[in-house]
């Protein structure tokens, strides 16, 4: 609810009407054998001077409004934006900061060697990455190095494959290159305000309630952020939490080094685990692509595009792990898309159901 503000003209307006009464009271008073009917004061017109004292009145209580406004919502946490810091100390959510892409690099060597912490390497695009662990290469083998990139957030990335450069050849190498295993290089960006806000509001909505759902999925998204998580208990003894991470329009498969960082959050049993707590058991979601049969009229070009964006759209909204995803809304989302006049949706027949760790999420959209 908007905090609220006069229009312009009703300060005025209330300011002229009492300066004509408090004016009419004074003169009654030093006149008292006058009548009202005797009093002419004129606070309204352009070039009267007591108006010209309404409309500065006007103007100054105005900016006071204003401030007011600003003042109310910065107070609250869903609207404020210069005092946001302040809410997040108070509730001890302070804000993710960008973090270094990390993962491990594979090195060969044919007469052995020991490669050291703090090896530079590079990509053509010009970031470095340096290894952060002295490993020791047996000859005729490989040896996996983790490392980490110079340059904090999602920029530094690479996916597996990917062929890094020694920016200073290390002898006993069998090529001065390294290249990237099946897990990646992942890093993310700062938080985004909206995201920590989230965050923020979460933490007052959803207090610590002795190592609930709700406390499980928080501290996930406490070194996850953007992260899409879902606690359960599926049998006696066991929580299992299951997160997927954000990859632009849709979602990712977390990776191990990530699945590792979660597990050793959950498990911290001085800050975050319960007491007694049971085995807590983090993976990464399944991904269940959705893929959508459609018949558009009339169908072009550019209401195809319409209709994949607003059925990636909605689905990513809708995104929850272990839930279905109800048709009803895929169509409402089709029925407002640009240029939609009708359409019949082929496939999924029915709603998609999801299993105890999967997520839905967009597939290929084909048109007939």
């Amino acid at each position: 609810m908007p905090w609220p503000i006069p229009q312009p003209g009703e300060v005025f307006d209330r300011a002229a009407s009492t300066f004509e009464a408090e004016f009419a009271r004074v003169y009654l008073l030093k006149n008292p054998n006058a009548s009202p009917s005797d009093v002419r004061v004129d606070a309204r017109s352009a070039y009267s001077q007591l108006a010209i004292y309404g409309r500065v009145t006007d103007l100054s209580v105005q900016d006071l409004w204003f401030y007011q406004a600003r003042l109310a919502d910065e107070l609250m946490a869903d609207r404020a934006v210069d005092w946001l810091p302040r809410h997040a100390a108070i509730w001890n959510t302070p804000r993710i900061l960008a973090s270094p892409s990390v993962g491990n690099l594979i090195f060969a060597s044919v007469s052995g060697v020991a490669v050291p912490s703090g090896l530079a390497l590079s990509m053509p695009g010009g970031l470095t990455y340096v290894t952060t662990a002295a490993v020791t290469i047996a000859p005729t083998s490989t040896a996996s190095i983790p490392v980490a990139c110079t340059t904090a957030g999602s920029a530094g990335s690479l996916p597996a494959n990917t062929v890094l450069n020694v920016v200073s050849p290390l002898g006993g190498l069998t090529t001065q290159t390294a290249t990237v295993d099946s897990n990646g290089l992942t890093g993310e960006d700062a938080e985004t305000i909206d995201a920590w806000r989230g965050r923020i509001l979460d933490a007052i909505r959803n207090r610590g309630s002795g190592g609930n759902a709700n406390d499980f999925e928080r501290w996930t998204k406490a070194v996850m952020p953007g992260a899409l998580v879902k606690a359960m208990s599926p049998g006696t003894g066991l929580i299992t939490v299951a997160f997927a991470m954000p990859a632009g329009q849709t979602w990712r498969v977390p990776t191990g080094p990530e699945i590792a960082t979660v597990t050793a959050y959950l498990n911290d049993a001085q800050n975050r685990k319960p007491l007694g707590a049971p085995v807590i058991v983090v993976v990464g979601a399944t991904l269940q692509p959705v893929a959508f049969s459609l018949h558009l009229n009339p169908d072009t070009t550019a209401k195809r595009a319409a209709a994949i964006n607003a059925l990636t759209l909605q689905i990513l909204a809708d995104a929850t792990i272990a839930a279905t995803l109800y048709m009803s809304r895929m169509d409402a989302a089709l029925e407002n898309a640009d240029g939609e006049f009708s359409h019949e949706r082929a496939t999924p027949s029915a709603d998609v159901t999801a299993a105890a760790t999967t997520l839905s999420i967009i597939g290929t959209v084909s048109f007939t």
